[in-house]
């Protein structure tokens, strides 16, 4: 396999950093950034433990961080990792299967939780999963809709052919970079083989801000896009197919969580709609 750089952009991520390293050092990276935004907690005490880690810090902004991560890498496949996600060993293997095809720009994960026993994060899980059902159906391999950074492996000539991240992006900075690497004639693709594990929010104020966050820079991207409002979001179908769904994995999953589930939707619906309106207002 050719060599990667990993990148990972942190902020106060003292309880999962230790966790994504050991997993990018087990997966054999040949170098791996950590880029900080100004953590107050133990993240970087944490990171400057592992001896092979380049620390970056003082980078304010996500979409800046994961610009110059990649602008700082040695090698030419850069896989991207959230600081509270980690990955098994054979992933970034799995991943480059598909990256060397010509037209391909990088290739992502398809996301899991790594803490079911946290009912809100338990509650993402069964959403995200109503969505890959209805993007994934019978293929194994489709163009990524969305998060392709969570965990990605990207060649750094597609990121210097599009100028990297849109730096005016706050949030839905990869959202953005995806439109830009399909407008240069590039694929991105997820896979269903690779699973990264990712640290759901586990609390009401958490899994709002979350969802408040993704609707703002959904908005910024529709208003600059000039796209309808939903129809670039991830396909679940007709809203009856889209229940039948939720109603058949409930089922067989867990019956008891349709009830929290009736309350969490419309409550992160919510949160999304407000950040969407937010954005729209602010930028008009």
């Amino acid at each position: 396999m050719e060599k990667a750089s990993a990148v990972v952009p942190t902020l106060n991520n003292e309880k999962t950093i230790g966790k994504c390293l050991d997993s990018l050092l087990s997966n054999h990276l040949n170098e791996v950034i950590v880029v900080d935004g100004g953590s107050t907690d133990k993240t970087r005490e944490i990171a400057r433990i592992y001896k092979p880690v380049k620390f970056i810090e003082g980078v304010k902004g996500i979409a800046r961080a994961k610009d110059l991560g990649w602008r700082s890498a040695t090698f030419d496949l850069v896989l991207y990792l959230d600081a509270d996600a980690y990955i098994p060993v054979g992933t970034v293997e799995r991943l480059h299967r598909y990256v060397s095809r010509s037209n391909v720009a990088g290739v992502s994960c398809k996301v899991t939780c790594a803490n079911p026993e946290k009912i809100f994060a338990r509650l993402r899980e069964f959403d995200a999963l109503q969505s890959y059902n209805g993007q994934f159906g019978d293929s194994t391999i489709i163009e990524c809709q969305v998060d392709p950074t969570i965990c990605g492996l990207f060649k750094k000539k597609a990121l210097e052919d599009v100028d990297g991240f849109d730096l005016s992006y706050p949030y839905a900075e990869d959202l953005k970079l995806l439109h830009k690497l399909r407008n240069k004639g590039y694929s991105v693709l997820m896979i269903h083989e690779a699973i990264v594990y990712h640290h759901h929010p586990e609390s009401y104020r958490s899994a709002f801000r979350k969802h408040y966050f993704y609707g703002y820079g959904r908005g910024l991207f529709m208003k600059e896009t000039k796209q309808q409002f939903y129809r670039p979001r991830v396909a679940v179908g007709t809203p009856f197919k889209f229940l039948a769904r939720v109603l058949r994995r409930a089922a067989k999953q867990d019956p008891l969580i349709l009830f929290s589930y009736a309350f969490y939707r419309p409550f992160v619906e919510a949160a999304y709609l407000n950040g969407y309106i937010r954005a729209k207002v602010n930028r008009s």
